[in-house]
């Protein structure tokens, strides 16, 4: 399982677990329900962006949702496998951190030389 495949699985697990529909977390994160559906069934691989409003729309930390579920049902007996995906977890991260300091950057914009010297 590649990490695609545990961000959309974490999207189903937890919004089935607060009873989201998948028209209500579209409704939420402003996309279409179709689209929703597509991705839960792999047919669209959503954008770092889009991962950032499911999460917001879910409540949870967008880390969460590129994190291992460990629960007994994993896929990850390998450990070979298993440490596979925790590098291709990290390497996400990273392009998440990337990508909210970039972000961040670009709302500061001109402000940023006032903000260091203040700092």
């Amino acid at each position: 399982m590649d990490l695609e495949h545990i961000v959309i699985e974490n999207i189903k697990r937890v919004r089935r677990e607060k009873h989201i529909s998948q028209e209500k977390l579209a409704e939420y994160c402003g996309t279409s329900a179709s689209y929703i559906g597509l991705m839960e069934t792999y047919k669209n691989i959503p954008k770092l962006s889009t991962i950032e409003r499911i999460a917001e729309a879910l409540n949870v930390p967008v880390l969460e949702l590129f994190t291992i579920n460990n629960n007994k049902n994993s896929n990850y007996d390998n450990s070979e496998e298993r440490m596979i995906v925790i590098e291709k977890e990290n390497e996400y991260k990273q392009k998440i951190r990337e990508h909210i300091k970039n972000e961040i950057l670009n709302k500061l914009g001109n402000n940023l030389d006032d903000i260091l010297q203040i700092i």
